[in-house]
């Protein structure tokens, strides 16, 4: 296994991880961010990094850099083009 894998291998298992992805899930209510903000209640599954961690490692621990999702609003952060991704590239500009 690569050294790369390795590193996000141990980050995704880190205690530290795992503390901030519950925080995260309760600070949301266990509620899709970009569901609500769309006026739907749909349950958020997948914590998402704003700003990835392969972008900016350092950003991996930063709450305000994390975004509780569902499995397709997530799928669709990372689509090319969607909305979400756009608003990701907006958040890196600031």
């Amino acid at each position: 296994m690569s050294s790369y894998r390795e590193r996000y291998k141990d980050f995704y298992n880190s205690k530290e991880w795992r503390a901030l992805r519950n925080w995260k899930f309760a600070e949301a209510n266990g509620l899709c961010e970009e569901c609500r903000e769309n006026g739907k209640i749909v349950v958020g599954k997948e914590v998402h990094h704003i700003i990835t961690i392969e972008k900016d490692w350092s950003k991996r621990l930063d709450a305000n850099n994390l975004k509780l999702l569902c499995p397709e609003c997530h799928r669709l952060s990372h689509e090319r083009g969607s909305p979400l991704q756009e608003f990701n590239k907006f958040w890196e500009g600031l």
